[in-house]
C-alpha cells in the first residue's frame, strides 16, 4: 500500500464569487430518501449565484467514468459530492483520473460519514448552508490517498484499488457483507425498508456475526513489513489499515492520526475482549475519561503508523479471510 494526494475544500471564511460546480449526488443515500435533499442542494447552490451540472451516481465504477468525462469535457471551479463515504470515493477516483484535478467539496449525507467527520463537516441537514460556505471559501487542504494491490499466485499484482478510507480483514468485513445481504432483502419489503434503516441493518448484522464467531472463530495470523520493519501478529480477529481519523462514524482508532499526515494507521485486534475494549476506549466521545480507561485491565495489541505496508495472511481453520475496501 502506498500514498498519493488529493485536495479537499475545508475552511469557513467566505468569498462571494460566481462559480460553476459539478455536483455528484447519490439518490440512494439515507436508505433512498435523498431525492428531496438533492433538490434542496441544487436550489441553495443556484441561490448563491452559482451554476451547476448534476450527475447521479450509478452502480459499479460507472460513476468514476462519468465524473472523469465531465471534468475532461467542461471547466468546473469545483466538484461537490452529496452522499456517503462510498460516494466520496467514487467521485474522488473520477477527479484523480481526469486531465485536471479541481478541488472536491464535501456535502456528506450517508450513514457513517467518516470523511466528513474527519474534517469536522456535519451531515445534518441544518448545516447545509455552513457546508456550502466551506465549499465557497475556496481554501484547500490535502487528503492522503492509498493504493492497495493484491498479489496473484505468480507474484504479480492482479488487482489494484485506490483507498480513501480503510482496508479491513476479519469480523468487520464479515459484518459488512452480512449487512449488504440484509439490506438487499429489506429493500424488497415496503414497510420494513422504511423502519429498518441502515444503522439498524448494521447493528443486526453485527449481532449475528458476533454470535456466529463463537461457533466458528474468525482468527488468522499476519506477517507484515511496514516501512522496512517486520511484524508478526497471531490469533487476530480483525486487522484495519485506516486512512481517516474517524472510523465507523464514531471511533478514532489513532488519536494522533491526521487526514494529511502521509501515514496509514495499522490497527490489529486480537479477540473479543480487545474488540470490546477498543469499542469503548476509541469512541470519539467516550463517556469514560481516558485516564480511567488506561487503568482498565483490557488486553490490546498495539498498532502503529506507516507509509507502506506489505501483508501476508494465514488462516489455519480455512483458506478464506473476509476483506473489505471501505471508501
Amino acid at each position: 500500500m502506498t500514498r498519493v494526494r488529493s485536495t479537499v475544500a475545508t475552511t469557513t471564511s467566505i468569498i462571494i464569487m460566481s462559480r460553476r460546480y459539478l455536483l455528484v449526488a447519490n439518490p440512494t443515500a439515507q436508505s433512498g430518501q435523498a431525492g428531496a435533499r438533492i433538490a434542496v442542494v441544487e436550489r441553495r447552490i443556484e441561490e448563491r449565484g452559482h451554476s451547476l451540472c448534476l450527475i447521479h451516481t450509478e452502480p459499479g465504477d460507472r460513476t468514476v467514468t462519468l465524473v472523469k468525462e465531465a471534468i475532461d469535457r467542461e471547466h468546473f471551479d469545483g466538484v461537490i459530492y452529496l452522499g456517503g463515504d462510498g460516494t466520496f470515493a467514487q467521485v474522488a477516483k473520477g477527479v484523480l483520473a481526469a486531465s485536471r484535478t479541481p478541488p472536491l467539496g464535501m456535502l456528506p449525507s450517508g450513514t457513517a460519514n467518516d470523511q466528513g467527520r474527519s474534517f469536522g463537516i456535519s451531515s445534518h441537514e441544518d448545516d447545509l448552508d455552513r457546508n456550502l460556505d466551506i465549499v465557497d471559501a475556496g481554501h484547500l487542504t490535502h487528503l492522503d490517498v492509498g493504493r492497495v494491490g493484491r498479489l496473484g499466485r505468480n507474484g504479480r499484482v492482479d488487482a489494484l484499488e485506490q483507498v480513501f478510507h480503510s482496508v479491513g480483514w476479519g469480523i468487520q468485513p464479515e459484518i459488512l457483507s452480512e449487512r449488504n445481504r440484509d439490506r438487499k432483502l429489506v429493500e424488497q419489503i415496503p414497510l420494513l425498508r422504511d423502519l429498518y434503516r441502515d444503522q439498524a441493518v448494521y447493528a443486526g448484522a453485527a449481532v449475528k456475526r458476533t454470535l456466529a464467531s463463537w461457533v466458528e472463530p474468525t482468527k488468522f495470523d499476519v506477517q507484515l513489513v511496514a516501512d522496512g520493519r517486520h511484524h508478526r501478529f497471531a490469533g487476530l480477529t480483525d486487522l484495519v489499515i485506516n486512512a481517516t481519523p474517524v472510523y465507523g462514524g464514531a471511533w478514532v482508532l489513532d488519536r494522533d492520526g491526521e487526514p494529511d499526515d502521509g501515514c496509514f494507521e495499522v490497527v490489529p485486534i486480537a479477540g473479543r475482549r480487545d474488540w470490546v475494549g477498543r469499542a469503548i476506549r476509541d469512541l470519539a466521545q467516550s463517556p469514560i475519561d481516558q485516564d480511567e480507561l488506561a487503568s482498565l485491565v483490557v488486553p490490546r495489541v498495539e498498532g502503529f503508523s506507516a507509509t507502506e505496508v506489505e501483508l501476508q495472511f494465514r488462516r489455519p481453520q480455512r483458506t478464506e479471510i473476509a476483506s473489505q475496501v471501505d471508501g
